[in-house]
């Protein structure tokens, strides 16, 4: 993180010498026979070259000699306590410590501070037994000097550190994931360990060196290794924090993770078909870098040795390794330098970790509590997830209700009697993640396994939920379901054969879920086929809601008895030619009484990518369903009238059907609101008649083999999307048609795209419009210049295209306020935009080398984001020159809003709602009002224009006095980001907090965690 204002940056001295690692600075009188004694032996003992105050040498001049070892050293250990501030000599250091920190290059000096026995915020302030010390300091010191302390200590007090409170009654530290409280000077060990750990990793070895971390789910482990890679990354050539390795492995591959691991760490695109197998140029390139890697969660030694090679033969010299694990077995294969296991919580931080969590308050009430709370703590055993999650579940609720928790099975009644989906996204132990699946830490997932366990230990036919393979096979082979069973989920990538008894569910009245899941369908992975044996007639229960049956290998389910109750039905990627059909019946018979099957409740049918599908079912029989999925089902030839009388459907997705001739009907529901039949190259009519009444409509027909504009729609107005093939058939539509447009190209391939749009952008329906999309397009290889007369656009978005510029007119459009580019890989040059644009984002645009400058015409700025996304070849001009407008832009805008104040208040102003459905900015967005680039880091001018940086994650800057100060700019290195993919989200999130101080101690705090840039693809 850096900031710039607008004064000259200091000339930073030399790199400082590394004689020591580490230089403590205490006061003797708290801790020297105690806490700091332990810390230096404990440092000492793993090598860690410490200076303390006894190793100065007899003779000479003491703080001469404190001065160069604090510019000799690392890392500094700064010990605050009760007396510290009492000692002159302390203070002192620390000034002199600070000093040093902020005026050398980042990354050379890290501050750890330690709070033993005191309140971080007494350090800050001067509180406490600071107060009075600082008083007297006021009265006899010079002021220069006293502000100088108490500055410093301000600034260290803000630092992340570790607080050591055994005797205090404040609340436990949990620092690093709460497993980590430091306990009393006889167990030191424990608490210093991880301390040695994170400063191990700062010391400037040329080996390659492994640091494992391991213990029980949720103890701190990632968090542990979040902290130490944050911290100390910024200082190494490359670096990749692999998050989730066991469960990310498992859905998407080892080959997918294996590439993340190498693109990130040459920080360009890599694709290795697998680990096995890399090229000596990759090899080359990597064995050349001193890299920072985190293995977050790996479940084998296997899988380790794949992404890091054999002894590590992908790594360069200096590389550092950090590897957390549940199972130390991973370790054991490999050789590790370091392996730290991350200790439970003892019974005293425990209880009062669950006591704030049940309470708040540091302890259980004197009564009943105490001893429920020691029942709750046996359960947690030191884990502080748990120990949260426990307390929160706990809180408010009576002994009564206590106790019967405790006895009968725990987590799960307050699940089912107190805790819903709301409350426990407000504890924040779950997640809603933006495919709408719930998501929760592995820990949660465990608790409830054990819990449904404990229903039943040895019978697993006689629990309410049955997940694991063996078991669910065993039940629906062998008849061993029962009427307690609820919900049956089965992972098929874990079966190669299933067989399902003719009354597997007989003695399942109460079963509401039933998923046979292949968790690998959304990921391009190969297909995990499977035998399945079903009996004749396959009868399900009644009270069934949701079934999902992932790549189901059946032709047809036609003899399968559906349960009415049915909700949602969700069968993708599924081999099913016929889903369901009557009992057999003469032709005159189905002619006079047609079957329907019975389906009131259905309300969603998911059946994408059933590739097979030949007929469509019929959903007379289903007046509920609102939501259909049949896009790309190749083999659809038509889709079953029925659909059109659906009094409440909603959603109708056939997009992707190669075989779709005609979507037609005499019906069509008022509550239609999509119509997605894109990507249908035979679909040939379309006429469902459209109320004029239904505005607000998507229509997409883009892709397609119509021929003429469809009689249904020519009479619209006020359609919210609609898409079409690039054609002179769109002049007769008339003005107000729609606000949104998206183009695909023409259907007679010898047409000129280019040509036609400049045909028929003057005419009536583009007049007003609002957005203009173009997508697929391959013929496109430039935008008319008559493109000016679209006074009212407000949206460009290209999207797969070969254009090569954009016309130098495109900034006379009055209003344009969003472009949008992506994967336009023939694309080199963007000109000057209007100055009303406030979103721009080139994502993918691999040809682009040069960008114009857009602030020529700035007058008033507005919030602004700009984004460049795998613009590889984007020239050094180009890039210091987008970096200049980014900076003309902030200091435009911090000074219109420092002379109109009311700017800020009516900044929703300046952007146009313009359907969030599709990805775009709306009054909720989090940027409105704010200046944010996003950019390659390459470029000489980085460094001039910006006068602090920090490798950790605050910084402390003195403000000229006098000055006309209107704010910071500041900027962020992250890692490279993946290429353009539609289908799925560009989510960029950072903020900060801002505390201003005056020289009296008068204390402004400005916080802000909104910035985010997200695309949603459709």
């Amino acid at each position: 993180m850096a900031f710039s204002d607008v004064y000259s940056a200091p000339t930073p001295p030399p790199p400082p010498l590394t004689k020591y690692d580490v230089f403590i600075s205490f006061n003797g009188k708290d801790t020297r026979n105690g806490f700091t004694s332990h810390l230096h032996y404990a440092l000492c003992r793993n090598q860690i070259e410490t200076f303390i105050d006894y190793r100065i040498e007899k003779g000479g001049e003491i703080w001469e000699e404190l001065v160069q070892a604090i510019r000799e050293s690392s890392v500094y250990l700064i010990i605050f306590s009760e007396h510290y501030a009492s000692s002159k000599w302390c203070l002192r250091e620390l000034a002199e410590i600070i000093e040093l920190t902020n005026m050398v290059e980042k990354g050379h000096h890290h501050i750890i501070p330690v709070f033993y026995r005191i309140e971080p915020t007494h350090v800050r302030k001067q509180t406490g037994s600071y107060y009075s010390v600082f008083a007297e300091y006021d009265r006899n010191l010079d002021n220069r000097l006293v502000r100088q302390w108490r500055k410093a200590l301000f600034q260290a007090a803000n630092i992340s550190g570790f607080e050591y409170n055994h005797h205090h009654n404040s609340s436990v530290a949990c620092v690093d994931g709460g497993s980590d409280a430091l306990e009393d000077d006889d167990s030191m060990t424990e608490r210093t360990g991880y301390l040695i750990k994170r400063i191990s990793v700062l010391i400037n070895s040329q080996e390659v060196r492994t640091i494992g971390i391991w213990g029980m789910g949720g103890i701190g482990k990632t968090t542990i290794a979040a902290a130490i890679f944050q911290e100390f990354s910024p200082k190494y050539e490359g670096s990749c924090f692999l998050a989730n390795v066991r469960e990310e492995s498992s859905r998407h591959g080892l080959n997918y993770i294996f590439n993340r691991l190498l693109s990130e760490l040459l920080q360009e695109h890599v694709h290795i078909t697998t680990p096995k197998i890399v090229s000596s140029a990759i090899i080359r390139r990597l064995r050349r870098k001193k890299v920072f890697i985190v293995l977050d969660d790996v479940n084998t030694s296997e899988l380790l040795e794949n992404l890091l090679g054999v002894g590590q033969d992908y790594l360069g010299l200096g590389s550092k390794v950090i590897v957390t694990t549940r199972d130390k077995h991973v370790f054991l294969s490999r050789s590790v330098d370091h392996i730290h296991e991350v200790m439970e919580m003892n019974e005293e931080n425990s209880l009062k970790l669950f006591s704030l969590n049940a309470f708040n308050r540091n302890h259980p009430p004197e009564n009943g509590y105490w001893d429920l709370s020691k029942r709750a703590l046996a359960y947690a055993r030191g884990n502080p997830l748990a120990l949260k999650v426990l307390g929160s579940f706990l809180h408010s609720k009576t002994e009564k209700e206590w106790d019967n928790a405790l006895t009968r099975g725990f987590l799960m009644q307050i699940f089912r009697r107190y805790i819903g989906i709301r409350n426990l996204l407000d504890k924040a132990l779950i997640s809603i993640a933006t495919n709408k699946s719930i998501q929760m830490h592995d820990l949660i997932q465990e608790m409830g396994h054990k819990i449904v366990c404990e229903e039943s230990f040895k019978n697993p036919g006689k629990r309410s939920r049955v997940w694991h393979p063996d078991e669910v096979c065993d039940i629906l082979e062998n008849d061993k379901g029962s009427a307690t069973i609820e919900t049956i989920y089965l992972d098929m990538t874990q079966r190669t054969e299933i067989c399902i008894s003719s009354g597997a569910f007989r003695k399942m009245p109460k079963l509401r879920l039933l998923a046979f899941a292949s968790s690998s369908i959304d990921y391009g992975r190969k297909r995990v086929d499977y035998t399945l044996s079903l009996p004749t007639n396959l009868e399900l229960p009644n009270n069934l809601r949701y079934i999902q049956w992932d790549r189901c290998p059946l032709k047809s389910l036609s003899t399968t008895s559906w349960p009415n109750k049915l909700v949602e039905l969700s069968m993708p990627y599924s081999n099913v030619e016929k889903l369901w059909d009557g009992p057999q019946q003469h032709a005159l018979q189905r002619l006079l009484y047609p079957y329907i099957l019975s389906l009131p409740s259905l309300e969603e049918v998911f059946l994408s990518g059933s590739k097979r599908m030949i007929e469509c079912p019929d959903f007379s029989g289903a007046p509920n369903l609102k939501t259909i999925w049949l896009n790309q089902c190749e083999s659809l030839p038509h889709v079953h009238p029925s659909i059109f009388s659906l009094p409440k459907l909603d959603y109708l997705a056939v997009y992707g059907c190669k075989k779709l001739k005609s979507l037609s009907s005499n019906n069509c529901p008022l509550s239609l609101r999509s119509v997605v039949a894109y990507n249908c190259p035979n679909l040939e009519e379309f006429s469902i008649p459209i109320s004029k009444n239904q505005s607000n409509i998507h229509v997409h027909l883009r892709s397609t083999a119509l021929k003429q504009l469809p009689s249904s729609i020519v009479h619209l107005q006020d359609l919210t999307n609609f898409s079409f093939p690039i054609s002179d058939l769109l002049m007769a539509l008339p003005e107000k048609f729609t606000n949104q447009i998206m183009l695909s190209d023409p259907n007679n391939k010898e047409y000129d795209s280019v040509a036609t749009l400049r045909r028929i952008l003057p005419s009536p329906m583009f007049h007003y419009l609002k957005e203009l999309k173009f997508d697929g397009c391959q013929s496109l290889i430039e935008l008319p210049d008559n493109i000016s007369l679209l006074s009212s656009l407000l949206v460009i978005r290209l999207h797969n295209t070969n254009i090569m510029t954009f016309p130098e007119n495109i900034k006379t459009l009055p209003r344009l306020k969003i472009v949008l580019l992506c994967h336009c890989e023939r694309l080199q040059y963007v000109p000057a935009l209007p100055p009303s644009v406030h979103h721009f984002k080139a994502w993918d645009c691999k040809s682009l080398r040069t960008v114009s400058s857009s602030t020529s015409e700035l007058k008033r700025q507005h919030g602004t984001t700009f984004i460049f996304v795998n613009c590889l070849k984007l020239d050094e001009e180009s890039c210091n020159t987008i970096l200049e407008d980014a900076i003309v832009r902030m200091d435009t805008r911090a000074k219109t809003q420092q002379l109109s104040p009311r700017l800020e208040e009516n900044r929703n102003e300046e952007c146009t709602v313009v359907d969030d459905d599709d990805g775009f900015l709306s009054e909720d967005n989090a940027n409105v009002g704010k200046v944010c680039y996003f950019l390659p880091s390459r470029g000489s001018k980085l460094g001039g224009l910006f006068h602090r940086g920090s490798s950790q994650n605050s910084i402390s800057i003195q403000l000229p006095q006098g000055s006309n100060f209107f704010g910071f700019i500041f900027y962020l290195v992250v890692p490279p980001i993946q290429p353009c993919n539609t289908g799925g989200d560009l989510d960029i999130r950072f903020g900060f907090e801002c505390y201003l101080e005056t020289s009296w101690g008068q204390r402004t705090h400005i916080a802000n965690n909104g910035n985010n840039q997200r695309k949603k693809g459709h």
